[in-house]
């Protein structure tokens, strides 16, 4: 077996709905509330089963997931900052801007004039 398949996790099949789900709707006003109600169970529970498999709350996965879009934007396009937040999910830029930092170690401007 390859390293890369020993590595690959196996998630339950909700924590993997929400993921996929996630994945392909980072742009909407996704939120716990949302998530949740689209799988059909708890808030708490769906909280606690999450974080049990993947090791972090469901706000840093789709804070993750959004930054790592915004960031082929920053790099490969000319859009404002503000511009590239909206498009990611985002409603209030300097919420995006302290998310960017806090898992890239950048602000967006900084990371826009390192990539290019």
């Amino acid at each position: 077996m390859r390293k890369k398949d020993m590595n690959k996790k196996i998630y339950s099949f909700h924590v993997k709905r929400a993921m996929d789900y996630t994945k392909n709707n980072y742009k909407t006003s996704l939120n716990l509330s949302n998530i949740s109600k689209y799988l059909g169970l708890n808030k708490c529970y769906f909280c606690n089963l999450f974080k049990k498999e993947t090791g972090k709350t469901y706000s840093q996965f789709l804070n993750e997931i959004r930054i790592e879009k915004s960031k082929d934007l920053l790099a490969n396009t000319n859009l404002s900052i503000l511009e590239i937040a909206l498009s990611v999910g985002y409603n209030n830029q300097n919420y995006y801007n302290m998310s960017f930092k806090k898992i890239t170690g950048l602000t967006p401007l900084k990371y826009r004039n390192i990539s290019c």
